[in-house]
């Protein structure tokens, strides 16, 4: 409250009080800089904020430009900067930006398949200049954000993970069975056993993984190592495996590459060969040279016990690249090793040659009963049941990159 003060003149006594007219404009001018505040804070802001929206979209879709440029052989730093330009950042006088890229090395882990790769890491600064700030003393402010992606070379997959030996059966009696008798061995190296039901071994002795073991869709019992109920990585049949296997090129489709077998021998060499009588080939020695044998026979029972057996090279390229042999799916899949007027192939591999690529019948009942040579079978062996009813030890040496792979292509991924 503002006070009043008396003065004397002239013998009157008069009562003065004091103006407050200059209160009012120290009021309105902090009123006024209240209002430029708010001003700056909602508009200049609303800049701000915009601006770094922005720059951060352009830091993202430069990051993956490089790293697409990176899997198409052309130059990152070039492809990167030329997207940010497009998007108002050419690193002039308002902007700044900065590329960097970081070697993967093959076999790291950042990569699927373990391939090289590149990491590419974008770095925007940009400078917004402010309009109502000034008022405070602000004239600029500065965004910085960045992007990082990665880009992973081409390569190619493994068919089931790289198990060397895959029952496709989902339910019933065990998709894979080591047997009944406990003097048969079973030895594994390079890939486990997967199993899209149950697997079976007679006893835990009985299967030898060597670091690797055993995958089951369903129950796994009689394995030293075995990783039951894995109901993640169940295949669904047949459908998934249909959408695996390679297109038939015996068919009368145009563009089919299968050719006919030999009027006599069983030797074949160079080219995809369609097999429509295999019990044709019963106890002799069937030999690849660069070579595929496609089966379209929807019923045989193929025994290779004392004589006979598959040995030899698959075709190395296209699509049945190092498959040995491929069997075209029936209806109705074998039920078990002893049945009739189904697909079933029984062999002992009691040859001297060695045998490579991968056997892939997903409707046959594949039987192993033993090979002498410990160093003669590098294959995947792929079929509906897969086990082992005789006596005699089953050695596989699966080797990766003997047997058909899936080629997956380039990959690009913006990490953050």
């Amino acid at each position: 409250m503002s006070l009043s003060h008396i003065v004397v003149h002239g013998g009157q006594i008069m009562l003065i009080k004091p103006s407050e007219k200059g209160q009012a404009l120290v009021l309105i001018a902090f009123a006024a800089i209240g209002l430029v505040a708010f001003a700056a804070l909602a508009i200049d802001g609303s800049r701000v904020f915009s601006d770094r929206r922005h720059a951060q979209n352009a830091a993202d879709t430069a990051a993956l430009a490089g790293a697409l440029a990176y899997i198409r052989g052309n130059d990152i730093n070039t492809a990167a900067q030329t997207r940010a330009t497009e998007n108002g950042y050419d690193g002039g006088a308002k902007s700044d930006v900065t590329i960097t890229t970081t070697d993967i090395a093959a076999g790291s882990g950042k990569c699927p398949g373990d391939v090289a790769g590149k990491e590419i890491k974008v770095t925007i600064v940009s400078d917004v200049g402010m309009t109502f700030a000034r008022v405070i003393g602000r004239n600029m402010i500065t965004n910085t954000v960045s992007a990082t992606s990665k880009g992973c070379s081409f390569y190619r997959k493994a068919l089931f993970n790289g198990n060397a030996i895959v029952g496709l059966k989902p339910s019933g009696s065990c998709s894979f069975d080591s047997g009944n008798s406990n003097s048969v061995h079973w030895i594994l190296e390079g890939g486990g056993i997967f199993a899209n039901g149950c697997a079976f071994s007679k006893n835990y002795a009985s299967v030898d993984l060597n670091d690797e073991c055993v995958t089951s869709v369903g129950s796994a019992t009689g394995f030293t190592c075995s990783q039951p109920y894995q109901t993640s990585q169940a295949v669904a049949y047949p459908d998934d495996v249909l959408d695996m296997m390679p297109p038939n090129p015996c068919d009368g489709t145009p563009g089919d590459v299968g050719l006919q077998p030999p009027a006599s021998g069983s030797t074949f060499s160079n080219g995809v060969y369609c097999i429509s009588d295999l019990d044709k080939y019963d106890k002799k020695d069937i030999v690849l040279n660069n070579a595929t044998l496609y089966v379209t026979d929807q019923t045989f029972d193929l025994k290779f016990a004392g004589s006979g057996g598959f040995y030899g090279t698959p075709t190395q390229s296209g699509d049945y690249e190092n498959y040995y042999m491929i069997v075209a799916m029936r209806p109705t899949p074998c039920p078990a090793f002893t049945s009739n007027n189904t697909q079933v192939i029984e062999w002992r591999g009691n040859g001297t040659g060695t045998f490579y690529g991968t056997v892939f019948a997903p409707s046959a009942c594949l039987d192993l009963r033993g090979n002498a040579d410990q160093s003669a079978m590098h294959s995947q062996v792929i079929g509906y049941i897969v086990g082992s009813n005789g006596t005699a030890d089953v050695y596989v040496r699966y080797q990766e990159d003997e047997n058909h792979r899936i080629p997956v292509n380039p990959s690009i991924t913006l990490l953050k």
